[in-house]
């Protein structure tokens, strides 16, 4: 074969492999750069439409406050305070700085309105900037009035073209409008961070608004929320995307002019980032430009990285493609010629072998294939005593001369050889022909003739009995003393005479320095004489010690050892020599005490952990048992702390639990306890109290209020300031009269009792609390029982309308116990609330609604009735409540569009999309819905926009007092004027008196529910009622109210 022909195909091989492998790296290149633009893009999307969602949440937020303007014309400061004081601003509307009113003041006015607000309390109010304009804009108050929103009020910011113009258009639209990038009034500082202000007009209740004119002419004012974009960035992330930096621009242009925030690391827009985009938002009918670009460990977290990878494992793969090819055209051509080779010289060193191995001195065997020896050499006759005739006539001479005991080692490899295959430094013993042993180390391998054909295999052997001699000489002695442990060896004196290495590196000290001294340079001074004179007394009568103790290394440092002291006697029983060994257990001291801080203390906020606490608790009451003195036993736990978990993250979360340990281990002394017991739940042990109970417990309430006082301070969590409270239960001990268990019940209910009264509180145990547990266990029982047995029935209370028109019913649950009678609803719905028992109740009273809706469609005066069910957030939250909905509707055969779910403001707290998703599924089927208690719950305004509502029902507690209480009266008109707005429906419930009803009435509120037209009733009750009641079903008849108040209304 010629070389051109050699050489062509492993070229086109390498070639077709390259262009393989670079299709491969631009496929996968392109693919990894694809992948990374998608999921930026993405990330992109999300932080605008988080931007939009939240200013939009600020926008509806400031629609509640316009509302409460439409509701009563105008509001009175101590109104507006309380009002705003009710949104809850850092929990529910985290970024916001301030909210506030700012009055139109023509300029005719003005002297006026600067004694009016004079006379309202403020003698130093003027209008700031001073000078005479057409019109001013002054501030009249800003909530939350803290802090630097405490500074003066009356600045004009009609002043400020780039606050007017927001202000024009919003007072000329009636929309909401946002300014340019500005400095806050309450911001003095020259380095504060840029902020902006949404605007919302206020225009005089009742009057035309369809012109810009008329909204001019109509202009009250506007009400105002100011935002530093830093917090409201802050707000959304916490901390900002990992690998992503932002910046946001006032407008289209960027620019440090315009420029409102930026993250430490964020580049100009378009700066040349490889990854970067610019996105415009159009807020509150002002423009805004955000700036993304991808850092290097955005593109470390999502890009693949494999083209290098794939290059060079390509690259190679063709080279040894190639190399592979040529090898496999040029190998047999070189095989024969060194075949040929090697067949001579083989034959020549045949000859020389067995001419020098008749003269070695190694024992000499060559094996046929069979696996017996054809030729041995004469020194076979020195190492075993056998003549190599004697050898050769034996029927197994393997089998004779090798140990039995060995051969188990020696046939594998006797094995290997009949393969062909080489092996050395095989050792084992044989049995010489006098029975003595002799060690050998034998190597071997193969025999093959001129053509390569396996002939047998040979074995050189030489003789290692003296070596194993002194390797088993050499072993005893490094175990002996050359060990891992420290070692040292004195004389009956206590003289040292040696150490080893091991003994050097523990202690510092070298074998020239140590050996002549005594043991006693090594002491720590922990141990008094007594100790040793106990241990040597221990090691002259038993003849040795072992124990922990404490030394000193040569640098001075003391360490805890484990030492183990052995006395060598000589023949006569008298010492001769101390061994002494030791090892340092100063590793396993660290991890005890470790092991000990995670078992006893927890690794968050570093306090006693339950076990510890336990037995601290133990060592208190026993103290209080001895010294006849009192203690006391503080439960704590965080209000609102999964609020704060799942709206600013699990780490501030975690910077607010790990301050909270610090101030309360500052709080208390020394000798008293502070453990945490839970995810917010602390528990504070106090000893050594007065002797007397009573001063005991004014000891404990002083310290409780003192530890209030403390956790109810802000909180700096990183670049958020937070408040939070404390509930604390408390109760007192002497003795071992209370269980441990016991006094962390009671402490348990008494904190629970303070969540019952309002939160940051503390109150004291009752033992009432107890008896009120055990009964609340029993009722419990029979309350399991009760929906087994089906003693539950249903009431029915009207709903009634302008007119008097009876248009449905609210299903009200009753339980007939066989012993006590009729249960109130109060008594037992809200332990079917914590027990889960209100699913399958109120699974019953669904399916009984939709039964009597069946049976009411058949009867012609009934059969435009609708009944109301009330609906639990556990029952939403179950993933099968959709189907439920619908089997209960598809068996009974009621109409959906005749059944109200009626759902309290508690289910917009946890997993709200999930709700909406099922509240959308059912409303296609026809259900309606209504939402609850309005205005007591979350009345979260960013939620209840996407809820697909049918009806807003007023709370009672407001309708209560809304002819006495101004302030319910407000709250009512609110809520009208909101669910108008919505397009939503509006019911109050509660209505007891026909000043009530005018009222509401007078208010936009026509539809009703109380004791006024109907107390709860029985369906025939109902049924009678109904037919008496509605002027369309009965002729002249006259109305009768019926019932009085006092029946309690409850959810099922």
């Amino acid at each position: 074969m010629s070389r051109a022909r050699l050489l062509l195909l492993p070229l086109l091989i390498l070639c077709a492999a390259l262009s393989v492998t670079c299709t491969i790296w631009s496929h996968e290149r392109q693919s990894s750069r694809n992948e990374l633009l998608s999921q930026f893009k993405y990330s992109l999307g999300d932080t605008v439409s988080r931007v939009e969602q939240r200013m939009a949440t600020y926008e509806l937020m400031l629609r509640g406050v316009q509302s409460l303007f439409a509701a009563t014309d105008r509001v009175d400061r101590d109104n507006f305070h309380d009002y705003v004081g009710s949104l809850n601003l850092d929990a529910n509307f985290a970024g916001i700085q301030a909210i506030g009113i700012v009055e139109w003041v023509p300029a005719a006015s003005r002297e006026a309105h600067l004694d009016g607000m004079r006379r309202r309390g403020f003698p130093q109010y003027a209008i700031q900037p001073e000078g005479r304009r057409q019109g001013y804009a002054p501030i009249v108050q800003r909530e939350p009035y803290i802090g630097r929103n405490r500074a003066a009020l009356g600045y004009d910011a009609w002043a400020d073209p780039v606050r007017r113009l927001a202000m024009e258009k919003a007072r000329d639209s009636g929309m909401a409008c946002i300014t340019g990038k500005l400095r806050l009034t309450v911001d003095t500082k020259p380095d504060a961070p840029p902020g902006f202000v949404m605007y919302l007009p206020v225009y005089e209740r009742g009057q035309p608004l369809l012109t810009v004119a008329e909204r001019r002419a109509h202009l009250v004012g506007w009400v105002y929320a100011s935002f530093r974009m830093t917090d409201v960035i802050a707000s959304l992330y916490g901390e900002r995307p990992a690998g992503l930096a932002l910046a946001v621009y006032d407008g289209v242009e960027a620019s440090a002019r315009t420029l409102l925030y930026r993250s430490s690391d964020a580049a100009a827009p378009h700066s040349g980032a490889p990854l970067s985009a610019n996105e415009y938002l159009v807020v509150a009918g002002h423009n805004w430009m955000l700036a993304m670009n991808a850092q290097d460990d955005f593109r470390a977290r999502f890009g693949r990285n494999a083209e290098l990878m794939i290059a060079v494992a390509g690259t190679g793969l063709s080279l040894l493609l190639a190399l592979l090819a040529w090898l496999t055209l040029t190998g047999r051509r070189r095989a024969m010629q060194v075949a040929s080779m090697m067949t001579r010289e083989l034959r020549e060193n045949e000859a020389k072998f067995r001419a020098i191995a008749d003269c070695t001195v190694n024992w000499e065997v060559w094996w046929g294939p069979d696996g017996k020896p054809r030729w041995i050499n004469p020194s076979v006759t020195e190492y075993t005593g056998y003549t190599v005739d004697e050898c050769m006539a034996m029927p197994d001479f393997a089998g004779t001369l090798i140990h039995p005991e060995d051969m188990s080692r020696v046939a594998p490899a006797f094995a290997d050889g009949l393969r062909g295959l080489r092996g050395d430094d095989l050792e084992f013993r044989c049995v010489r022909k006098d029975g003595s042993i002799i060690w050998f180390s034998v190597s071997w391998a193969p025999i093959r003739d001129a053509r390569g054909t396996f002939t047998g295999f040979r074995t050189s052997g030489r003789d290692i009995t003296e070596r194993k001699q002194l390797e088993a000489e050499l072993r005893i002695a490094a175990v002996a003393f050359d060990s891992l442990e420290a070692m040292m060896v004195t004389d009956a004196d206590n003289t040292i005479l040696r150490v080893n290495t091991a003994f050097t590196e523990c202690t510092g000290y070298a074998s020239v320095e140590i050996v002549g001294q005594t043991p006693h340079v090594l002491r720590s001074g922990r141990h008094d004489d007594a100790f040793f004179r106990e241990m040597w007394d221990t090691i002259r009568r038993e003849g040795g010690w072992q124990g922990e103790i404490w030394d000193r290394r040569k640098s001075g440092e003391v360490y805890p050892k484990w030492l183990t002291i052995s006395a060598v006697s000589g023949d006569d029983g008298v010492v001769t020599h101390y061994v002494i060994t030791h090892h340092d257990i100063t590793e396993r001291k660290i991890a005890e005490e470790r092991i000990r801080e995670l078992a006893f203390f927890d690794a968050l906020t570093r306090l006693p952990n339950r076990s510890l606490l336990l037995d601290r608790l133990k060592q208190a009451i026993t103290a209080s048992a001895r010294g006849g003195t009192c203690g006391a036993l503080l439960f704590i736990d965080l209000d609102h702390f999964k609020t704060l978990n799942d709206t600013l993250g699990h780490d501030k979360g975690d910077r607010l639990l790990q301050e909270v340990a610090r101030r309360l281990a500052s709080s208390v002394r020394e000798s008293d306890t502070v453990a945490r017991v839970g995810g917010d739940e602390f528990v504070v042990v106090l000893q050594s109290l007065h002797e007397n109970r009573q001063e005991a417990a004014i000891q404990t309430e002083a310290l409780g209020e003192k530890i209030l006082a403390l956790l109810g301070n802000t909180y700096q969590l990183g670049e958020v300031e937070y408040r939070s409270t404390a509930s604390v239960g408390a109760t007192v001990f002497k003795g071992h009269r209370t269980s441990i268990d016991e006094l962390l019940k009671q402490a348990d209910l008494a904190m629970y009792k303070s969540k019952e009264r309002g939160r940051n509180a503390l109150c004291f145990f009752d033992p009432a609390m107890q008896t009120v547990v055990v009964e609340r266990a029993a009722l419990e029982a029979d309350l399991r029982k009760a929906i087994d047995d089906q003693q539950f029935l249903l009431h029915y209370q009207a709903q009634v309308t302008q007119g008097d028109r009876v248009t449905g019913a609210e299903a009200l649950v009753r339980w007939r116990h066989p012993q006590r009678g009729l249960v109130p609803p109060a008594d037992f719905i809200p332990l079917a609330e914590e027990t889960g028992l209100i699913l399958p109740l109120g699974n019953w009273v669904l399916e009984t609604a939709c039964m009597q809706l069946t049976l009411w469609a058949l009867r012609p005066e009934m059969a435009h009735l609708t009944i109301a069910v009330n609906v639990s957030a556990q029952q939403l939250r179950e993933p099968d409540f959709v189907d439920k909905v619908l089997t209960a509707i598809e068996r009974t055969g009621a109409r959906a569009h005749r059944l109200k779910l009626e759902l309290t403001e508690s289910v917009l707290v946890d997993n709200v999309q999930d709700i909406i998703q099922k509240m959308y599924a059912l409303k296609a089927k026809g259900v309606v819905f209504s939402l609850d208690d309005f205005g007591i719950g979350y009345s979260s305004l960013s939620y209840l926009k996407r809820l697909p509502l049918d009806q807003l029902k007023i709370d009672q507690s407001f309708v209560r007092d809304v002819l006495v209480d101004p302030n319910d009266a407000t709250i009512a008109k609110t809520i009208v004027a909101l669910a108008q707005s919505l397009g939503l429906g509006v019911i109050a419930e509660g209505v007891e008196t026909e000043a009530q009803r005018g009222f509401l009435a007078s208010a936009g509120c026509h539809a009703y529910q109380g004791y006024f037209f109907c107390r709860p009733l029985p369906i025939e009750g109902f049924e009678e009622f109904a037919e008496k009641f509605d002027p369309w079903q009965r002729t002249g008849a006259g109305r009768k109210r019926d019932g009085v108040a006092g029946d309690v209304r409850v959810e099922a």
